[in-house]
């Protein structure tokens, strides 16, 4: 067996995040004008959308600016210290921009992932569920692909209730 080419796991990776954010993209925009921001089944769609864009941020990108506020462990004590400042966008804000803030950070992480090393995949990452408080950068980037399905699986069950 031929072993992968230099940055062959990255790039899988990068076309991966690219096609689960555009289907979780369409998913979002299906919520038609005010189901956008109405919670159904404990949140909205908008929450939904920032709850992605954070954790992207957060695990992906490895961004630990104290302005997390929808990463849904709000009552950890770990997840507390990375929302000490406000977030940058918030549930109410118009649907244009919650989308924006997701397309953004959707484009930073493809692109990080585009021209990553396959050795830029080692090393920890946040983890909130953990007793270290990280978790193997590899393992996050699964996680998050997986994470990003599921809530595009709890879109389609909001919408339809």
């Amino acid at each position: 067996m031929t072993p992968p080419s230099p940055g062959a796991v990255t790039a899988y990776l990068a076309e991966q995040f690219r096609s689960e954010l555009e289907l979780f993209r369409a998913a979002l925009e299906q919520a038609p004008g005010d189901a956008f921001h109405t919670p159904r089944m404990c949140h909205s769609p908008a929450w939904h959308a920032l709850h992605i864009a954070e954790w992207l941020r957060l695990m992906v990108l490895d961004d630990r600016t104290p302005n997390y506020h929808h990463l849904g462990w709000e009552d950890n004590t770990r997840v507390q210290a990375l929302g000490t400042q406000p977030a940058p966008v918030s549930e109410s804000d118009p649907r244009e921009r919650i989308l924006a803030a997701l397309d953004d950070t959707g484009a930073q992480v493809v692109a990080w992932l585009e021209q990553a090393s396959d050795s830029a995949l080692d090393g920890e990452v946040f983890s909130a569920a953990t007793p270290s408080g990280t978790r193997p950068r590899r393992l996050a980037l699964g996680m998050q692909l997986r994470h990003i399905g599921y809530h595009r699986g709890q879109l389609n069950l909001l919408l339809k209730a």
